[in-house]
């Protein structure tokens, strides 16, 4: 249960601790006093959004603090890493300027998820959105597996639906994939022969280049050469460098016995005569092997096209370039390839896991059919005392075309206030009062299984009035046998009933609007009471009612 709740630089809270007991505590005050805000204090605390419109105006940090006493919960806080302390947990929820959440239970820093995990396990927070709720598909669900107690077999649904999903997806992406141009096989194909009649593997594109500028000048080349030739070794009038040369070894050999450097310049000059010889041999050689080869050269030149095309095409910058890219094609081609494998294997995986999530989705259906039947057989008997006792109501359950993560099923809640009527849609036929009446009965049918320790009413017993206010009042008293139970009322009828009572109001000074709590002794509470039966202007008759409403 709770026991304390510290607020401070929440809203319009400066700052309030309150201390709880066991039992009905009603919390009343006028509308727009704050009493929201204290719940959604308490909101913070158990793991709900915050954010920086929760800070009071030029505070930097707000904080709300709560203490509970909880043996068995207390018990699981080492499954969430979290140091217990005996029975007592104690949570601090932090929302600064800038942005920044952080929470605390037991001085350990959590996350907001394990927060709101916890929190989930000690306060039933009943807004007063949720009466409109039970109109919901998700809300309905919800309520059959909390009250059956067969989460092990939700869960198990919801693993198995998200193995579906995943391999929905997976096949999705899959099939998207082979759509795409990269993944055409024919697309593909046809790139890889472009650039395999490259050859890129023997390609050089140094040689190609001089074998394109030997063909293209084979004239001037044959020319030079064997001008070369002629001018080393072949002149008829022997004036060509070798005749000139075997002279001037003719001469230096004469003189050579007569001197060293004579003789040296001997020996350098005849290894010269050799190597021209050479050259000139080698020059008149290549001249006869060089010829007009107009096919040769139209291959070359087309070869080069085709390199710049490729190099242009797929941007690369050399013939280096262009044999990743082929490799980088091949690769596609045989993804593809496998692709229509993997794709097969995709559809068998999401048929198989269809199958498996429809087999768990009706074992989870067979189980909320039967909590079904077995909640509204106890919420009748709740309705009884409620001024409802010819209530008739039904779950219809309908297959879903396209299961989700909830089940492979929708339900409907149907209503008829009269025995003879045709049930129909709760959000059809019921009024407001009843609806309201109807979520109370579910909430003390839960309250009989496994209660959650506290649990907070927050205008449950919107549009009802009388005696029906006090009877829900008493059901409230009978669920606070079992748990802690926090009713935010406008109805005296109710307020009456509390075990403790305690008034919100808000006060403004100057420019500034704080709300205040506190608990009310039995004279204020008469007072209270009498207010909310008459309004502000008290009478002895309004007391005198106040008085019978709490002594009843």
């Amino acid at each position: 249960m709770l026991t304390r709740l510290h607020i401070k630089n929440f809203a319009l809270i400066d700052e309030i601790t309150l201390d709880f007991e066991k039992g009905l505590t009603v919390l009343t005050g006028e509308t727009g006093s704050g009493k929201s805000i204290l719940l959604g204090a308490l909101g913070l605390v158990i793991g709900e959004r915050g954010n920086i419109s929760s800070i009071r105006q030029g505070e930097e940090l707000c904080v709300a603090e709560a203490t509970f006493i909880d043996d068995e919960i207390s018990n699981k806080l080492t499954q969430l890493g979290i140091e217990s302390r005996g029975s007592h947990i104690n949570i601090r929820r932090e929302v600064s300027s800038n942005g920044r959440s952080r929470a605390f239970v037991n001085d350990s820093l959590v996350s907001i998820g394990d927060l709101k995990t916890l929190g989930n396990l000690l306060v039933d927070l009943h807004g007063q959105d949720e009466t409109r709720a039970l109109l919901d598909r998700v809300t309905r669900l919800h309520l059959l597996d909390s009250f059956g107690g067969h989460e092990k077999v939700f869960h198990e649904y919801q693993g198995s639906f998200n193995m579906f999903d995943a391999a929905k997806n997976r096949l999705k992406k899959l099939e998207s994939e082979s759509e795409k141009p990269q993944a055409d096989k024919n697309y593909l194909s046809f790139q890889l022969e472009e650039l395999g009649a490259l050859h890129l593997e023997h390609f050089n594109p140094l040689d190609l280049d001089t074998e394109y500028k030997e063909l293209s000048h084979a004239t001037e080349l044959a020319n030079g050469l064997r001008a070369t030739y002629e001018l080393l070794e072949s002149s008829s009038e022997g004036s060509d460098a070798c005749s000139i040369i075997d002279k001037t070894l003719k001469h230096l050999e004469d003189i050579s016995e007569y001197s060293t450097k004579a003789s040296h310049l001997l020996d350098r000059l005849s290894s010269s005569r050799i190597e021209l010889n050479d050259i000139a041999q080698e020059a008149n050689n290549i001249a006869d092997g060089i010829s007009q080869d107009p096919t040769r050269l139209q291959i070359v030149e087309e070869k080069m096209e085709a390199l710049s095309q490729a190099l242009h095409k797929h941007g690369a910058s050399d013939a280096e370039a262009l044999k990743l890219v082929e490799v980088n094609l091949q690769s596609q081609l045989d993804r593809c390839e496998d692709l229509r494998e993997q794709i097969k294997i995709a559809k068998d995986e999401k048929i198989a896991c269809h199958k498996n999530m429809m087999a768990a989705g009706e074992l989870l259906l067979e189980e909320r059919e039967k909590s079904g039947a077995a909640l509204l057989k106890l919420v009748n008997k709740q309705l009884v005392p409620l001024k409802l006792p010819n209530v008739v109501m039904s779950w219809e359950f309908e297959k879903l075309t396209s299961p989700d993560a909830e089940g492979i099923e929708d339900v409907e809640l149907l209503f008829a206030a009269n025995p003879g009527s045709t049930p129909q849609p709760l959000a059809s036929v019921a009024s407001g009062g009843e609806r309201s009446r109807i979520m109370l009965a579910f909430k003390a049918t839960l309250a009989t299984r496994k209660p959650v320790p506290t649990i907070v009413l927050d205008e449950i017993d919107t549009g009802v009035s009388g005696e029906v206010a006090s009877r829900m009042a008493l059901t409230m008293l009978n669920m606070a046998k079992k748990q802690q139970v926090f009713s935010v009322t406008h109805l005296a009828q109710v307020a009456a009933k509390g075990n403790h009572h305690i008034e919100i109001n808000k006060e403004t000074q100057e420019k500034t609007a704080l709300t205040h709590a506190k608990y009310l002794n039995t004279t204020e509470r008469n007072e209270a009471i009498a207010t909310m039966l008459s309004g502000s202007q008290i009478s002895d008759e309004a007391r005198a009612a106040a008085d019978v409403l709490l002594k009843s």
